[in-house]
């Protein structure tokens, strides 16, 4: 065998074992792994897809368990049980003493959860019928609420108001809901949003003079300042100047001060300034100012809750 020949078998082996190497690094090896990586990217994402939708079905079942106990305080879906609903309206409305009364009801707007119904309520009477209805209306079993409340005084000062109010109430969807659906309105009597079921806390709405300014009359609270902040007897007293009938009011740490739309009561007297407690809020009023000047503190200021004194209205 030639030097020439033997070259050329060398080469050929050569040759023939690097493409068998290639052919079988690129089949067995390389390929495989292209595969198993894309195999894996897909897995991958579909896990993350998975993930993503088992996240988004969790907060829809928590979101349909914080919904469910609504279901029995919606309407039914169907006009002629908010047509029923209306008549429970003019018996609220009539159980509260209030005259002349009208309710009507407008055709639903669609929304999210289901169907908004939007009635129109016009009466007269007086704010303590107002008050009255206002209870009864929200200790009702059902999802609605007063978007929109106007007072109109009537002629002559007799303390008579013409109210006009719109009233929203949910009929929500009945694809989740996990009760029987019924053409029934909701019954019974549920906790009342404003209060705990006592009459007396809404008093305070017609104890204050809502309609003084709209009368044209002022507010007498305008104009009663802080003029003084003596010692007497070893206890600091407030002094209140009122300029529309030039009287004074004196009061002591946990005096309850009334003068016009203005009810408040002292939780902290200083040296130049008192602190007095306005439905739970703070409020700041210095020497020289009025009433209606009290600035509101935040809730953070004095170093916690306000003190709880007895109580002596003036």
């Amino acid at each position: 065998m030639t030097l020439r020949n033997l070259i050329l078998i060398v080469f050929l082996v050569l040759f023939f074992g690097w493409y068998i190497a290639s052919w079988a690094y690129n089949t067995q090896y390389l390929e495989p792994r292209t595969t198993l990586t894309a195999e894996i990217d897909e897995l991958s994402q579909q896990i993350v897809q998975g993930e993503t939708n088992l996240a988004a079905m969790k907060q829809f079942n928590e979101q349909a368990q914080r919904t469910y106990w609504l279901y029995p305080r919606s309407l039914p879906p169907a006009s002629n049980d908010a047509r029923q609903y209306s008549f429970l309206l003019l018996e609220m409305l009539q159980y509260s003493g209030l005259e002349n009364n009208d309710v009507r009801d407008y055709p639903p707007t669609f929304v999210p959860l289901g169907a908004d119904y939007r009635f129109q309520v016009q009466c007269t009477g007086t704010l303590s019928q107002l008050t009255s209805f206002l209870a009864e209306f929200y200790s009702a079993p059902f999802l609605h609420r007063l978007t929109f409340l106007t007072l109109t005084p009537m002629e002559g000062d007799t303390g008579i108001l013409t109210f006009s109010m719109t009233i929203n109430v949910l009929a929500m969807n009945s694809q989740f809901n996990p009760y029987p659906v019924t053409n029934q309105l909701p019954g019974g009597w549920y906790y009342p949003r404003l209060s705990s079921g006592d009459l007396s806390a809404y008093h305070i709405i017609e104890e204050r003079n809502l309609l003084q300014v709209a009368k044209g009359g002022i507010d007498r609270a305008d104009f009663t300042r802080l003029t003084g902040l003596p010692q007497i007897g070893g206890q600091t007293e407030a002094w209140f100047s009122v300029q529309t009938d030039d009287t004074r009011i004196r009061a002591k740490l946990g005096d309850t001060i009334r003068s016009g739309s203005f009810i408040g009561r002292i939780v902290e007297i200083h040296e130049q300034d008192i602190v007095l407690d306005r439905d739970g809020a703070r409020w700041l009023l210095t020497l020289g100012e009025s009433l209606h000047q009290a600035f509101a503190l935040p809730p953070e200021t004095g170093g916690g809750a306000v003190p709880v004194l007895p109580e002596r209205a003036l």
